[in-house]
C-alpha cells in the first residue's frame, strides 16, 4: 500500500482540518498515512521521503515554501509529488495549479496528472535564497510591510479586499525608484513603481500581474511598471476591488519580458522574496536564474500543457 506523508499547518486559514480528519481523508482514499505538524519545531527532521509516494500538504503558500525549501535541500533531483489542500488566505500556488479550493469534499488520487513547478535561485552579496512565486522591488514589498502593521479580518475574501485597498493607497503615494537590470544581453535603466520576476501569474492578494506566466515554462516573466503608468495602475486596482478587471486593462500598464536569468539593482530599501520581506536592502546586486531541477505537484485541469508536464 502506498504511503502519503501529511504535512499540516494547523494555524493556516481558519484551521478547517485537524490531524484525525487529514489521516481519515488519506486512509479513505486507500493509502497509508504518516502525519507531521509544522507546529513541531523539528518537523523537517521528521520528513523521511524514502518510503513516501506522495505528500499531502495542508496549508497556505507559506507552508508550501517551507516544504519546498526542505525538499530542495534533501534531493532536488528527485521530488516527491505534492498534493495541495489549500488552507491559507490567498492560496496563489494552488490557484495557478487549478487545485480545487473546496476543502469539504477532498480525495487523494495518486494517479492524477502531475506538473513540473520551476523555482528561482537568488544570489546576492548578502545571502542565497530561492523563490516559488515571485521576487521583486517596489510597491509589493511596501504592501507586505504595511499589512504587517494592520489587524486583518478572519474572512479570506474580506482580507483580500482589504489588502487591495491598502495597495491602492500605496500606489497613490509611492515614490518610484531607479532600477538597473541586465538580462539576455541587454540593459534596462529607468524609474519604476514595480519590478517583479514572476514564476506564476499571481502575486500578493490574488493580484494577476503576469497572466501568461506558468511554473512549468522554461522562463520567468519579468514585469515592469514605470512611473508614468501610475494612474492606469490605480484604475486597474479599483477594477480589481470591484471585480471588473480584465487582462486587457493590465496589458496597457505592464511591460513583460521572458527571462531565464537576470542581474538587478534597486535604489530603494525593500525587497521581497515570495511573501517574505527583506527590509534592510542597501543596493547590492541580485542575480536571478531558473533552477535546472523542479518540484512536482498534482494538478486538476491545467491551464495549458507546456513541455515538461506529465
Amino acid at each position: 500500500m502506498k504511503m502519503v506523508q501529511i504535512v499540516h499547518n494547523p494555524t493556516a486559514g481558519s484551521g478547517e482540518h485537524n490531524k484525525e480528519e487529514l489521516i481519515e481523508i488519506v486512509e479513505a482514499s486507500g493509502y497509508r498515512a504518516q502525519y507531521i505538524s509544522t507546529d513541531y519545531v523539528f518537523w523537517k527532521k521528521q520528513l523521511d521521503l524514502q518510503e513516501t509516494d506522495a505528500i499531502l500538504l495542508a496549508g497556505g503558500d507559506g507552508t508550501v515554501r517551507k516544504l519546498a525549501k526542505n525538499l530542495i535541500k534533501k534531493d532536488p533531483s528527485h521530488m516527491v509529488p505534492i498534493h495541495l489542500m489549500p488552507l491559507g488566505t490567498a492560496n496563489n500556488i494552488s490557484k495557478v495549479l487549478n487545485v480545487a479550493q473546496n476543502k469539504e469534499h477532498h480525495e487523494i488520487d495518486l494517479n492524477r496528472k502531475t506538473t513540473n513547478f520551476s523555482y528561482g535561485k537568488i544570489k546576492s552579496t548578502v545571502k542565497k535564497d530561492f523563490f516559488l512565486e515571485s521576487f521583486g522591488f517596489g510597491i509589493f514589498p511596501k504592501l507586505i510591510s504595511e499589512m504587517k502593521k494592520r489587524d486583518s479580518p478572519d474572512d479570506p475574501d474580506k482580507k483580500l479586499k482589504q489588502t487591495l485597498q491598502v495597495l491602492l493607497e500605496i500606489v497613490k503615494s509611492y515614490k518610484a525608484k531607479k532600477a538597473k537590470i541586465k538580462t539576455s544581453g541587454f540593459k534596462i535603466k529607468g524609474v519604476f513603481l514595480l519590478v517583479e520576476i514572476m514564476n506564476i501569474k499571481l502575486i500578493g492578494p490574488n493580484f494577476t500581474l503576469a497572466p501568461n506566466a506558468h511554473p512549468a515554462d522554461d522562463h520567468f516573466d519579468m514585469v515592469l511598471i514605470p512611473e508614468e503608468k501610475r494612474k492606469d495602475l490605480e484604475g486597474y486596482i479599483r477594477k480589481l476591488i470591484e471585480n471588473k478587471a480584465c487582462h486587457a486593462d493590465l496589458e496597457k500598464i505592464v511591460t513583460v519580458l521572458p527571462v531565464q536569468k537576470a542581474s538587478l539593482k534597486w535604489s530603494g530599501s525593500r525587497v521581497h522574496v515570495d511573501d517574505t520581506l527583506i527590509s534592510d536592502y542597501f543596493g547590492s546586486k541580485f542575480k536571478i536564474k531558473l533552477a535546472s531541477d523542479h518540484l512536482r505537484f498534482f494538478t486538476d485541469v491545467p491551464e495549458k500543457s507546456p513541455e515538461g508536464e506529465k
